[in-house]
């Protein structure tokens, strides 16, 4: 004779289910940590495979087909060819934006001690070529720019183009000097 299968739930059960549902409901973020711990205490996390051994941080299950040409790149401390070309176009950026800089620094401290009109109308007009050399640099940088951006991995970072006004806006630095 077999005994009836009870389906009503005991009363640990239950308490159990009622303070699941608040904990739900009230205390949203601790729901993670707690489902864990249930989980560990019900014995879910024992007998994993690969327990007791230590974790391989190197591999990238990301990388796929190109897992073998990464690792020997990186074994023999070299760069993809896209990677090279941004640190070179980075550079090139960094040292614009240091001429400009360091030559309005020097622009505005002569313009503030320019003695009269005529020495301050020749600071106008090399701080305007300055500008226009700038402009001119900038638009050799931007086809620079183009070209990284169509060979790089669609998964990195594209380099925007600049424009001069943002350049001086960086410096604190007009465009014309009046």
């Amino acid at each position: 004779m077999t005994e009836p299968i009870d389906s009503q739930p005991d009363e640990a059960e239950r308490a159990a289910g009622e303070e699941h549902r608040r904990r739900i409901r009230f205390e949203f973020r601790d729901l993670i940590e707690d489902l864990i711990e249930d989980g560990r205490r019900r014995g879910l996390f024992d007998d994993l495979a690969g327990q007791g051994r230590p974790l391989d941080l190197e591999a990238n299950t990301y990388e796929g087909s190109a897992a073998l040409a990464n690792k020997l790149m990186k074994d023999n401390d070299l760069r993809p060819p896209w990677l090279t070309r941004r640190v070179e176009v980075v550079g090139k950026i960094d040292a614009l934006r240091a001429d400009i800089g360091r030559t309005w620094g020097r622009y505005r401290a002569a313009f503030a001690a320019a003695p009269g009109e005529s020495h301050r109308s020749a600071l106008t007009i090399g701080w305007d070529d300055a500008c226009q050399k700038w402009e001119t640099a900038i638009v050799a940088l931007n086809k620079e720019i183009d070209s990284y951006n169509l060979k790089r991995p669609m998964s990195q970072l594209e380099l925007f183009k600049l424009r001069l006004a943002d350049e001086l806006r960086r410096v604190d630095a007009p465009r014309y000097l009046l």
